[in-house]
C-alpha cells in the first residue's frame, strides 16, 4: 500500500523550526512533524499548493511555500510513504493557532539533530540546515561550498578527500559527530553529539611552506576575535588553542594536502566546544556559559572573520595582523613552561613573532625562539 503524506516544516522569521509531538511515536519520521492527508487537490491544484492550502486551513495562518523544499520518500514492512517536504514561512508575525495538537515549540534550525527523525528525512533536515547557514553566511569564498554531515571519523579526513578531488577554496565539511576526531600530537578530540561545532575548510595559499604554516594562528585569531565579538572573554594560547577560564574551549589542527608538486593545499580543522564538556575532560576543557548558541550562526561569523585576516595575511603574513595578534596573545608577559622534545623551557612569553614562533625570554635575560612545542604551565 502507498500512501501519499504531506508533511511539512514551517520556519518563522528567525530561522526557527516549528515542531509538534502529535504522538505518532512508532514511526519516527511524523512524530515531530506537521502531518496531512493527501487527496484533498482542489482542481488546478499541484499537490504541493494542496499541502499549503490544508495547512493554511488546519493552523489558521497564512503561510509561503519554499518550492525547493526536497520530496523524501519512505519505505515500510507494510506500506510506503511520500512525504512531499514542504518548507514554509510565515507571511506575519503572528503565532499560529495550534487547533489540536499539543507540545508545539519553535526549534532552531541548529537543534533539529536533537529530535528523532527517521533516516529517510536526513536530506530534508540536511537541506534545511544548508539553507539557514546560507542565510547567515556573509562571505565570498569561504563556506560557499559546504557539506553538512551526522556523523563521520573526522571532518579533516572529508575534506581531505574533496581537496584531493580538486575541491576548491573555501570548501567546508561540517558534522554534529566524529568517530576518530583528533589533535596534535596525536590526541583525541572527544565531544557528544550536537555539543560542539565541528568543522574544517580548505585554503590554498601560494605561499612558501614556512610562511603557509602560520595559518593555524590566522584561524586560532578568527575564532578570538569573533567570540570577543560575541561577548565572550577567550584568549589565543600559541600555537594552536583558544582559552576560556584558563581552560581549552577550542582547539585547531592543520593538515596538509600533498603532492609530488609540494603542498596543493591545508586543511584547517576546527572543533569548539558549545554545550556539554564530557565529564573525562572537563578539568582542562570548558564551553560557554551560555548554552544557547546558534552553531551556524557562530560558524558562519568565524568563516567571515577569518577570510578577512586570510586576505591580509596572503599579502603581508603574520606581521599584518601583529596588532589583534598582540591583543589576543592569552600568554604574553606571563611566566610560562613549554615543552619541546623532552625539554622543557621556562621563562616569560614575549610574544608571538611575525614567523609563527613564541619568544621566550629565560630567567638569564636571553631571549629565546620557539618553532614548536606545547605550553604546558603558567602563572
Amino acid at each position: 500500500m502507498h500512501l501519499n503524506v504531506a508533511a511539512a516544516l514551517i520556519v518563522n522569521d528567525l530561522g526557527e523550526v516549528l515542531c509538534v509531538k502529535r504522538g505518532a511515536s512508532k514511526f519516527a519520521s511524523t512524530a515531530f512533524r506537521w502531518e496531512f492527508p493527501g487527496g484533498k487537490i482542489d482542481v488546478g491544484e499541484t499537490p504541493s499548493q494542496a499541502v499549503v492550502r490544508e495547512i493554511q486551513e488546519e493552523l489558521s495562518m497564512e503561510i509561503r511555500a519554499l518550492a525547493d523544499a526536497p520530496i523524501i520518500h519512505h519505505v515500510y514492512d507494510e506500506f510506503s510513504i511520500t512525504l512531499h517536504g514542504i518548507l514554509c514561512t510565515p507571511t506575519t508575525n503572528k503565532p499560529p493557532v495550534l487547533n489540536e495538537h499539543i507540545d508545539a515549540c519553535w526549534l532552531p534550525a541548529d537543534k533539529l539533530w536533537s529530535l528523532e527523525f527517521a533516516a529517510a528525512d536526513k536530506p530534508l533536515l540536511t537541506w534545511l540546515r544548508e539553507r539557514t547557514f546560507g542565510t547567515h553566511l556573509r562571505t565570498q569564498i569561504f563556506g560557499r561550498a559546504v557539506t553538512f554531515l551526522d556523523d563521520c571519523t573526522s571532518t579533516n579526513d572529508i575534506l581531505l578527500a574533496q581537496a584531493e578531488a580538486g575541491a576548491k577554496e573555501g570548501t567546508l565539511v561540517v558534522s554534529e559527530k566524529q568517530s576518530a576526531g583528533r589533535g596534535r600530537l596525536g590526541r583525541h578530540w572527544l565531544s557528544e553529539p550536537g555539543q560542539a561545532l565541528l568543522f574544517s575548510f580548505l585554503v590554498r595559499p601560494t605561499l612558501p611552506p614556512d610562511e603557509a604554516a602560520t595559518i593555524t594562528l590566522v584561524a586560532g585569531l578568527a575564532v578570538t576575535l569573533t567570540l570577543r565579538e560575541m561577548q565572550i572573554s577567550v584568549g589565543l594560547k600559541w600555537p594552536n588553542d583558544v582559552l576560556l577560564e584558563e581552560k581549552k574551549l577550542c582547539g585547531i589542527l592543520c593538515e596538509a594536502q600533498s603532492s609530488i608538486h609540494g603542498i596543493e593545499g591545508i586543511i584547517i580543522g576546527v572543533g569548539i566546544n558549545t554545550g556539554i564538556v564530557p565529564e573525562s575532560i572537563a578539568y582542562r576543557a570548558i564551553a560557554p556559559k551560555d548554552k544557547n548558541i546558534d552553531r551556524l550562526e557562530l560558524l558562519a561569523r568565524i568563516l567571515k572573520t577569518f577570510e578577512s585576516l586570510y586576505e591580509r595575511w596572503t599579502k603581508g603574513g603574520l606581521k599584518a595582523l601583529r596588532s589583534e595578534l598582540d591583543a589576543c596573545d592569552a600568554k604574553r608577559d606571563k611566566r610560562i613552561t613549554v615543552k619541546m622534545s623532552e625539554i622543557p623551557t621556562t621563562g616569560i612569553a614575549r610574544g608571538i613573532q611575525d614567523d609563527g614562533s613564541l619568544l621566550v625570554e629565560l630567567s638569564s635575560g636571553e631571549q629565546t625562539a620557539l618553532h614548536c612545542g606545547e605550553i604546558l604551565q603558567w602563572d
